[in-house]
């Protein structure tokens, strides 16, 4: 897990979360980042339970399970709101594949930093 002192020394601008019922960012939210928290879902009561997260802005938007599309998608999104801006730096994390369903035995999450084009 990305602990508060990781998220804070990588010096990012936000933090997307990618997660079909917001457990990644209530984990996140719980070490109270620095900076704000993007959680991005396709589950209605998933987003309106994130509401109550420190930190945490949840936006709910049809995602796949191709990563890249969906960053490309959200970053789309988050540079016409004017939350992220080219040369920003964004601390990525998401479960592997969205779609699995919530009984999954195993959980695999992927952590990356990017640059805002």
């Amino acid at each position: 897990m990305v602990t508060l002192p990781a998220a804070n020394n990588l010096a990012v601008d936000a933090i997307f979360v990618y997660t079909k019922y917001g457990h990644m960012a209530s984990l996140l939210s719980r070490n109270r980042p620095n900076p704000p928290i993007f959680a991005f879902t396709d589950n209605a009561n998933s987003r309106k339970s994130m509401n109550l997260y420190w930190g945490v802005i949840p936006l709910q938007l049809p995602l796949s399970n191709n990563m890249e599309d969906n960053f490309n998608q959200t970053i789309k999104l988050m540079k016409s709101k004017g939350s992220v801006k080219s040369g920003d730096t964004v601390l990525v994390v998401a479960d592997s594949d969205l779609n699995r369903p919530r009984a999954a035995t195993s959980v695999f999450q992927s952590i990356q930093v990017r640059i805002v084009d």
